[in-house]
């Protein structure tokens, strides 16, 4: 059933972002990166996706160093990447 109704703003829930995927989605040598980022929450449920291209001076200074991808993303995301657990 469909029901239309009058537009009104809905406020989703707040989530915390524990864990994000980035996977390259396409890429046009010498030209540009498209990576899709999967958000993650705390019981590692889908929270969003989103889609970046990197191009110009962006997609040259990836020079295939992935740090540079994940940093990228962090950055545009507004996150910081957690330490590393090391467990013995």
């Amino acid at each position: 059933m469909n029901v239309n109704v009058n537009p009104s703003p809905y406020v989703k829930p707040t989530l915390n972002v524990t864990n994000i995927q980035i996977r390259v989605q396409n890429l046009v040598l010498f030209t540009s990166v498209t990576v899709n980022v999967i958000l993650m929450g705390e019981n590692n449920e889908f929270i969003d996706s989103v889609t970046y291209t990197l191009s110009g001076t962006d997609y040259t200074s990836w020079n295939n160093d992935d740090t540079y991808i994940v940093d990228y993303v962090l950055t545009q995301l507004g996150l910081t990447q957690a330490p590393t657990v090391v467990t013995a």
